[in-house]
């Protein structure tokens, strides 16, 4: 068994190990980014992140709190529907 790792980040950490995962996932293998944590945890805890291409200088011009005032959440876990667990059991298949 291993031993459990333990591990504390900042902002700037945790901001780049998202860009950079969501970075590769859209097909970029240099790219620019710009992005910013608001909210508070717990209750509306979000990214806003923009990337595209690394000589895209215009990324660093976008006003990311406009962003998030215009855009629905489009994460894979924001597109899933909550199934209230009390009563999954009465579900039907259409229901989901």
């Amino acid at each position: 068994m291993k031993k459990p790792v333990i591990v504390k980040y900042n902002e700037d950490d945790i901001l780049e190990i998202l860009t950079e995962y969501l970075a590769s996932e859209y097909g970029f293998d240099e790219f620019n980014t710009s992005a910013i944590i608001i909210g508070m945890p717990g209750k509306d805890l979000r990214l806003i992140a923009v990337i595209g291409d690394s000589e895209d200088d215009s990324i660093q011009e976008i006003k990311l709190d406009e962003i998030d005032k215009t855009i629905e959440f489009n994460g894979s876990h924001s597109k899933a529907k909550y199934i209230n667990p009390n009563t999954f059991d009465k579900m039907k298949i259409n229901d989901c």
